[in-house]
């Protein structure tokens, strides 16, 4: 069995429970491989140089840990002898690195004397000066440390015309312009900051093939071509007919699938990287659909999803050689780019497409990105990516019963249900998802199951009723969709209702207006908040997010959709004007100044950035309070905070004449300083203290009635903080 785990050039030396080879005599660089190329004088090669150097200086000094390439080899089980098949290049500057760092920081030699264990067998000459090399302490105040190499008597002249010889002194040269002011890096080798993933090749019983590959392409294998023949390997163990399949998938790869790809090769003018991330991309959904629970984290280590699905699955085997066939066969002869733009768009509707905001050739999209992580937590090529992707297949796999009607039909509900399901997309749930995906593109039937873990609940629902809805009004299709691609909808219209489709040009008017408006119109007919966990939303003036969450709210379309529908009923289409008027007449003829008053009237109680708020005694009493703050922040209070009302006196203030902290919640921002007194705004008065004593000095009670304001309290608090300022208050 082939083990393939995480080793450091160190660790190659030592005993591992997780890889029976180790630890290895010696590691000797074949006749067959050819010179030390990385420290060769070229520009090419210099530029190489210098970016690997810079990769593994950053790794050694910045805490930035990496991973190299695999290296692979022949490991002979008496002697314990690596012969590299790929990765001599790797190994030997790593063996520099090592060299030069341990003799640099003064290391104690029986901890790099491993070093010895690396040898060359190309020339005597090369491997002598490794032996010699290591036992010699180099004088570092040198410019060019080969300069004092070369000046040594155990270094004949004619070593310098090996080609070999000659690379290890231009790399020894350039490590020691890069690393001779470092320190400290000895430990961070022995802690892995540079480590590669090791297989032993004889373990699967392809040395020799490979060797062969080798020799007749006349250069070391590709990462690509190792990968192509050991999944060659494995299809000729499981298959009967396995030379005759294994033939047929080498030809399609040097071919058909090399000319599909090719529209899509990278800057290298090679597809190598495209082909692995999309194959990659269908193992995974191999694994989501049958082996959910084995899924390797590394979902782009082709080699070993390749040994999983083609060895250890070996009864499964031919099934995902034929399902990973058929999806790159699918695809050839196809202009890719044009069959996505059929059915996706990224404008906001177009008739008989579906809306997406990112790129609409999910396939190149795959090709490039598959894999990647745009942050710890963020996948470059993400999940709803993924299930748009397998659509496709679907389709193409089926498109003797699926015409282009029905297919866009079903993959704007799919669509939808994507959008929806910000937090149901997930890997846990991935073989329930393209369950569903596929009872959809193939059946056309939304299926609703108690339990099943897959799209959003309230999405499917509706996408349900809406199905069962068009069958007596298929005249309203094309508004139906035009509403659910509005950008604030997403798909999900419950907010509005199938019952008042026709209020879908409403809508959009209503919404071309400022936002900030629309907050302030729609908090004059009720409070249509949402509250997320501890904290309360309404719409924002700048950020649409704030309205998609308030449209998708799970406990709250019912109300939501009261309060928006009797104000898409006062006007036939909406301006600024129209909402300004609305505003005024309500303020105009309240008499009860509840939080909702003073959000809609004072400015400065809308942050305009999230729509978010926090009440203190939200469990007890809701939103019955006035002791409110305004969340510059979406999700902490710990950011930027403050008392609505305060803030909003202390931004009539002349600047300099007072003072208000940043934090509310928890610091100097709940109480507004001016001179040697002190605001806070409390339930149902404003209380003045001594600033340095905090002993209270007056109470101004807030006129109330069942607890809500009957006077506003901005108006008091502008008397109170005159007073102060004019000295009267003492």
């Amino acid at each position: 069995m082939a083990i393939s785990n995480l080793h450091t050039l160190i660790s190659l030396f030592k005993e591992s429970d997780s890889n029976p080879s180790l630890p290895l005599n010696k590691i000797e660089i074949p006749i067959i491989q050819r010179d030390y190329a990385q420290g060769r004088n070229s520009r090419e090669v210099n530029r190489i140089r210098e970016g690997f150097l810079s990769a593994l200086y950053n790794a050694l000094t910045q805490d930035k840990p990496i991973k190299l390439d695999f290296i692979y080899g022949d490991i002979n089980e008496g002697t314990k002898v690596l012969t590299p098949l790929d990765g001599q290049q790797r190994l030997t500057t790593l063996f520099l690195l090592h060299w030069y760092i341990a003799w640099h920081e003064q290391v104690d030699y029986n901890d790099f004397s491993f070093l010895k264990n690396f040898s060359y067998r190309t020339r005597y000459s090369a491997r002598d000066f490794c032996q010699c090399l290591i036992d010699y302490s180099p004088d570092f105040s040198k410019v060019k440390i080969s300069e004092d190499i070369e000046d040594q008597s155990w270094m004949p002249i004619d070593w310098k015309n090996d080609p070999t010889i000659s690379a290890m002194l231009n790399m020894l040269d350039a490590i020691h312009a890069l690393f001779k002011n470092t320190s400290g890096l000895w430990e961070r080798l022995k802690s892995g900051c540079i480590s590669f993933y090791f297989l032993a090749i004889n373990d699967m019983g392809l040395t020799d093939e490979l060797y062969i590959k080798m020799n007749s392409r006349g250069k070391p294998l590709t990462e690509f071509e190792h990968f192509k023949a050991i999944w060659e390997g494995y299809i000729r163990d499981f298959s009967t007919e396995g030379t005759e399949t294994a033939d047929v998938i080498s030809k399609k790869i040097d071919l058909d699938w090399t000319d599909m790809l090719w529209p899509y090769k990278g800057v290298n003018n090679i597809i190598d990287d495209e082909f692995v991330k999309y194959y990659c991309y269908l193992c995974s959904i191999i694994f989501y659909k049958k082996y959910p629970d084995e899924r390797p984290e590394e979902n782009v280590d082709a080699l070993k999803l390749t040994k999983i699905l083609f060895k250890d699955k070996v009864s499964d085997a031919a099934d995902n050689l034929k399902f990973i066939e058929k999806s790159f066969d699918l695809l050839c002869g196809r202009d890719i780019k044009e069959l996505f733009g059929k059915f996706l768009t990224n404008e906001q509707h177009v008739s008989g497409k579906s809306s997406i905001s990112e790129p609409v050739d999910v396939f190149e999209d795959c090709c490039s990105h598959f894999g990647d992580m745009k942050n710890a937590r963020v996948r470059s090529f993400p999940i709803g990516r993924m299930i748009l992707l397998y659509c496709f297949l679907l389709y193409l796999n089926n498109e003797d019963t699926i015409d282009d009607t029905a297919f866009a039909r079903r993959l704007r509900i799919v669509n939808n249900m994507i959008k929806a399901s910000e937090f149901e997309l997930r890997d846990d749930r991935m073989k329930a998802l393209l369950e569903q995906t596929e009872e959809i593109i193939l059946h056309g039937e939304i299926i609703i199951k108690e339990g099943r873990l897959s799209f959003n609940a309230l999405q499917v629902q509706e996408e349900f009723d809406k199905e069962e809805w068009l069958k007596s009004h298929h005249d309203k299709q094309e508004i139906l969709f035009y509403l659910e691609d509005h950008p604030l909808l997403n798909g999900g219209i419950r907010v509005v209702g199938l019952d008042n489709i026709d209020c879908t040009d409403r809508f959009y008017s209503l919404f071309k207006c400022d936002k900030g408006l629309v907050n302030r119109a729609l908090l004059t007919i009720g409070d249509y908040s949402v509250k997320i966990n501890w904290r309360y939303q309404v719409g924002s003036a700048t950020n649409d997010n704030s309205w998609r969450a308030i449209f998708h709210a799970k406990e709250s379309t019912s109300y939501i959709h009261n309060i928006l529908l009797q104000l898409l009923k006062m006007n036939e289409s909406f301006s600024n004007d129209n909402l300004e008027n609305i505003i005024k007449n309500y303020l105009s003829n309240t008499n009860c100044f509840d939080w909702r008053y003073y959000l809609i009237k004072y400015n400065s109680m809308r942050p305009e950035r999230y729509g978010m708020y926090y009440w203190y005694d939200h469990k007890e009493r809701e939103k019955a309070s006035y002791r409110i703050l305004m969340m510059l922040t979406e999700k902490s209070i710990g950011g930027t905070n403050y008392n609505v009302f305060l803030k909003t006196l202390y931004d009539e203030i002349e600047e300099g004449k007072a003072y208000l902290g940043h934090y509310a919640y928890a610091g100097d921002g709940n109480r507004l300083e001016i001179g040697d007194k002190a605001i806070t705004c409390e339930d149902n008065c404003f209380c003045i203290f001594n600033k340095e004593s905090n002993e209270e000095i007056k109470k101004v009670e807030i006129p109330q009635k069942e607890s809500i304001d009957i006077e506003d309290r901005i108006i008091i608090g502008r008397q109170v903080i005159n007073e102060i300022l004019n000295g009267v208050l003492m």
